[in-house]
């Protein structure tokens, strides 16, 4: 084979050719000619590997091509040292990942690895077509990944963490030339005339709970996987009336006529970009979007913190790693070197650089902070950010749309914040009890699962 390696035809296509994991033998040799065109003859034929991406759900187009470019370089770099691999890429929106990895493993052909967020991994490895891989010790220490053991499942891993996107603050420079530092200087700037941005997804603003320390009760309450022998947990009258006061405080400030709160945290970015808003929580991958629009005058830093000073704790964004089922072990063994690879300090240091807003899981990687005001705050807002695991925050993901219901009630005046709370705790105490009765808990795998 020759030294210039490619990824394959149809990498990016939203409709690529399925290719069969078993081909009899004059088919192969026809896929393999395709493929190969002007190569040389090798004496055994490439592994193929189907690896399905999904750059999160809303992802603008700056985000999808720096994921598609970073995905292609990593891949064409083991390629070229492992000639005898073919990957194939698949870039899926995030909102038709789990139904595609459902239809495609009911056909025997799901991909042999996912890179998404932790919602639709959980989902998938929650119904069997996910599978657990071994990595020992040797292999996966010295790359020092965080948030490794919260996907370890006895001596194997569920997933593995891949990279992590903060929440910041990014605002217009003109407009605002220092950040506010807690929320009441931001709820002061509002009165004086700057435009404030806040979305109505509960992912996206728990980070303003966390100054009233309603954040944590609220990521316990809606947990996903709980143990078969656990009862149900509620609020306690403290925690409520942290959230109570939370809530509350919603509604107040949407009463100040400069703050807006809008349907997601992509409607922040474009006003932003449209000079309707001065200042708004944005994902770090935004960012580079949004330079594109204002150049020097954005501004990036660390969300506010509360009233006693406390460090913001927004929700980072997390991109996993998983297997699928279908691999065969070799395909597997393969799947595994291609992670190992991707966590090492070389991948890991070109996130940086080529998909900026990304930062690294191996702590062996330095992050430039000195060279980017951007880089500085979103290091520092993972200092203090509540990171989504299967077992912690991924469920408000999971109950995005009634609890976006349940905040515009708090933040309209159409119920209460106690009424709100309430309807919060039940919600929960619902979907934890359906989810016991489906024996839908930690490490559990469906009784249908081939």
């Amino acid at each position: 084979m020759t030294a210039n390696r490619f990824v394959a035809p149809n990498a990016f296509d939203d409709q690529p050719v399925v290719r069969p994991r078993h081909r009899t033998a004059l088919g192969l040799g026809l896929a393999l000619a395709l493929l190969c065109g002007g190569c040389q003859r090798v004496e055994n034929p490439p592994v193929s590997l189907q690896l399905a991406i999904s750059p999160g759900e809303g992802a603008d187009q700056v985000s999808r091509s720096n994921i598609k470019r970073l995905a292609t370089q990593i891949a064409n770099e083991y390629m070229r040292n492992h000639p005898e691999v073919l990957l194939h890429l698949r870039i899926l929106p995030e909102a038709e990942l789990v139904e595609s990895v459902r239809s495609r493993a009911r056909l025997g052909a799901g991909p042999d690895l996912l890179i998404s967020r932790v919602g639709p991994v959980d989902i998938l490895e929650r119904e069997g077509y996910l599978q657990a891989v071994d990595i020992t010790p040797q292999q996966i220490d010295p790359l020092r990944i965080k948030f490794l053991d919260d996907f370890r499942d006895g001596k194997e891993y569920e997933a593995l963490p891949f990279l992590l996107q903060p929440t910041v603050a990014c605002y217009d420079r003109r407009r605002l030339p220092k950040p506010p530092a807690t929320l009441n200087d931001l709820m002061t700037k509002a009165a004086e005339g700057v435009k404030v941005g806040l979305p109505l997804q509960m992912f996206e603003l728990l980070w303003t709970a966390s100054a009233f320390d309603a954040d944590q009760p609220l990521l316990r309450l809606f947990r996903t996987r709980v143990k078969a022998e656990s009862d149900w947990r509620g609020l306690s009258p403290a925690d409520r009336a942290r959230v109570e006061e939370w809530l509350g405080w919603l509604y107040r400030a949407n009463i100040e006529p400069n703050v807006l709160f809008v349907e997601s945290a992509d409607e922040l970015v474009d006003r932003l970009e449209k000079g309707q808003l001065d200042w708004i929580s944005c994902n770090s991958t935004a960012i580079e979007r949004i330079k594109r629009k204002l150049g020097s005058h954005l501004g990036v830093s660390v969300l506010p913190s509360g009233s006693e000073g406390r460090p913001a704790r927004p929700m980072a964004r997390l991109q996993l790693i998983s297997f699928g089922r279908d691999s065969t072990p070799y395909q597997r063994r393969v799947a595994t070197s291609f992670a190992l690879f991707v966590l090492n300090d070389f991948s890991q240091s070109n996130l940086i650089g080529k998909a900026f807003g990304n930062m690294p899981v191996n702590q062996n990687v330095m992050v430039p902070v000195k060279d980017s005001p951007a880089l500085a705050a979103m290091q520092a807002s993972l200092e203090h950010s509540a990171v989504p695991t299967f077992n912690t925050g991924v469920g408000l993901r999971h109950y995005s749309i009634p609890l976006r219901q349940l905040i515009k009630q708090a933040v309209y005046g159409e119920q209460s914040p106690k009424a709100v709370a309430a309807a919060m705790e039940a919600l929960a105490k619902r979907t934890f009890l359906d989810d016991l009765s489906r024996g839908v808990h930690a490490h559990s795998k469906p009784a249908g699962k081939p």
